[in-house]
């Protein structure tokens, strides 16, 4: 798992009929003190809390397990979904956000 901060959104008008309904979000990876590392990634929005640009998300990154957490129904590939919107985190370093 990863945590991530969202950093958009993506809207699409035509997409192939498995994924309609689904809230694509663009997140990047975080470290323990929020700072952003690697390439962005495009996940599925599995937490239904309705995750938007500045929350701090849990992905998961398997496709099977991805899949299954995006309850979409359907088995068409999904790599990465947020399982989770993360209010806080707390470490002996400190606390994120």
């Amino acid at each position: 798992m990863v945590i991530a901060k969202v950093i958009g959104n993506v809207v699409s008008t035509q997409k192939h009929d498995d994924y309609k309904g689904q809230k694509l979000l663009i997140v990047c990876a975080v470290d323990l003190k929020g700072k952003l590392y690697g390439n962005e990634m495009v996940v599925c929005d599995g937490a239904d809390a309705d995750a938007g640009v500045g929350d701090y998300v849990l992905i998961i990154q398997e496709g099977g397990s991805a899949r299954l957490a995006a309850r979409c129904g359907h088995l068409g590939p999904i790599d990465r979904t947020a399982i989770a919107v993360i209010d806080y985190i707390h470490t002996a370093e400190g606390s994120l956000p």
